[in-house]
């Protein structure tokens, strides 16, 4: 007769109600309009992708599809979704998806160096990280994609389980975190190698990892070579530039109204972890510090800007920051200090979500207008106020009005097609202006419909527009 252990039992309830919980929080951030700056571009891509593949000839004379390497994985995966709903949906349901993918692979580490399931809590702000306030959908996707296959991988190398089953597994999450993100497959690659190369079965350990890696960098040698050929050929992609001291100063400088304890407390968690490990290093395993070790100078060696891409450092310390908090078993800390950590949470987390209300205050009157479909032509977005909002630094409404065509398909405009990394592009010889300044009639002779976001007249290039609804600091403009 099997005794069910009732402490065991309370465990897992209480690991279901936290999931539970993040699960209604995490579905509250992306609802409406969330403050996630590209997202409203990926969302106009699904919508898009979508219309191309149904053969819709106004939307196909101008933009076409294409299956690239190395990113835009979350647009393929989401497709079926898009196509019974809209992109809108399709990006809003990806991103709570990968909010509730960190905890999981952080379960799943814990797991592997037998750390206590509600350490969990610890690793929830660093849900909203750099690839979520951006709006880095596939680096975003990616991320935790990579978390599961270093766990798969840690648990093949301690030869637990089925191994053959681990392998396989590991080569489906390597592969799909490579289709996601380029930077996220790379970090995941060092990891591994750190892994192997400090495995007391060192051969073993390089033999698994070559097994595991082998059909994604089969896949993406070719894209990788071509990128990074671009980074020393002129063009005009993003200029590199390897930003040193951005890698200190770059996240605690630009969150602002986003929260400051959304950099800070995953800061102070990472270094009460690696006292605790540097105090008790003989009593634990050595492979979490190899990690932690491995994605921290991976961050120091990564440029800000390379082969067209932004913003890669910055993407990368939430890795090392789930690592970090497996350093050690959570025992030898003094209960005073993780009660601490615990109470960091809910103030971090408390700030995310009055960023988020006070986004959504400031916008609304958007979902209203965008649930009416455009007129036929190209219908566009421009905003009077700049793309700043809320006193922060990122942009975030720089692609905003491009919830329009996420919701309602049609022949939108900037959200990415003029480049080739993701799988909606310009047809050869088409090209619609990207983010708009309003102060240029030529600019917006191809459109016929336009979102006006800022209050105040409006500029004389619009002499061909009359407003046709206004609801909250938004205007609909239609040609006369």
């Amino acid at each position: 007769m099997n005794v069910v252990d009732p402490a065991s039992s309370l465990a897992r309830w209480r690991l279901v109600a936290l999931l539970v919980a993040w699960g209604a929080f995490a579905a509250w951030c992306v609802s409406g309009i969330p403050p996630s700056v590209d997202l409203p571009a990926h969302a106009a891509q699904m919508q898009t992708f979508a219309d191309v593949l149904r053969g819709n000839p106004e939307v196909s004379a101008w933009y076409e599809a294409h299956l690239p390497l190395g990113y835009g994985l979350p647009i393929w995966l989401f497709l079926p979704v898009t196509l019974l709903t809209n992109g809108a949906f399709a990006a809003r349901l990806a991103a709570w998806t990968v909010l509730m993918l960190f905890p999981l692979a952080h379960l799943a580490l814990a797991r592997t160096f037998g750390r206590p399931s509600w350490t969990v809590v610890l690793g929830l702000p660093l849900a909203f990280n750099i690839s979520y306030w951006y709006g880095f959908l596939p680096s975003f996707f990616a991320l935790p994609l990579a978390l599961l296959a270093l766990a798969l991988y840690l648990r093949a190398l301690r030869g637990s389980g089925r191994v053959v089953g681990a392998m396989v597994g590991l080569a489906l999450l390597s592969t799909a975190t490579m289709l996601s993100h380029l930077v996220s497959f790379g970090a995941l690659c060092v990891g591994v190698a750190a892994l192997a190369l400090t495995s007391d079965s060192r051969k073993r350990a390089v033999g698994l990892a070559a097994v595991g890696l082998a059909p994604p960098l089969l896949l993406c040698a070719a894209r990788v070579l071509t990128l990074l050929s671009r980074a020393f050929s002129p063009g005009d992609h993003t200029v590199p530039d390897y930003g040193w001291g951005s890698h200190f100063n770059w996240l605690l400088r630009n969150y602002r109204p986003e929260g400051m304890l959304a950099v800070v407390c995953p800061l102070v968690m990472t270094a009460v972890f690696v006292v605790a490990y540097l105090r008790h290093r003989r009593e634990e395993p050595r492979a979490p510090w190899v990690l932690f070790l491995a994605l921290g100078v991976l961050f120091l060696l990564t440029p800000k800007a390379l082969s067209g891409a932004w913003l890669i450092h910055v993407r990368l310390p939430v890795l090392a920051g789930f690592i970090a908090l497996l350093l050690v078993d959570p025992a030898r800390i003094a209960r005073p200090v993780k009660a601490l950590l615990l109470l960091l949470v809910v103030p971090s987390l408390a700030e995310t979500a009055r960023f988020h209300w006070r986004f959504k205050h400031e916008v609304a009157g958007l979902e209203t207008l965008v649930a009416q479909p455009p007129p036929p032509g190209v219908h566009g977005y421009v905003s009077l106020v700049g793309n700043r909002s809320q006193g922060s630094r990122l942009v975030y409404l720089e692609h905003l009005g491009q919830w329009w065509t996420a919701n309602q398909g049609g022949v939108g405009h900037h959200f990415f097609a003029n480049g080739d990394h993701l799988p909606v592009r310009f047809r050869p010889g088409r090209s619609l202006p990207q983010w708009m300044d309003a102060s240029s009639a030529e600019q917006l002779a191809p459109f016929s419909a336009l979102l006006v976001y800022g209050e105040g007249p409006l500029p004389e290039s619009f002499a061909g527009f009359e407003e046709t609804e206004r609801v909250g600091s938004w205007r609909r403009l239609e040609r006369r």
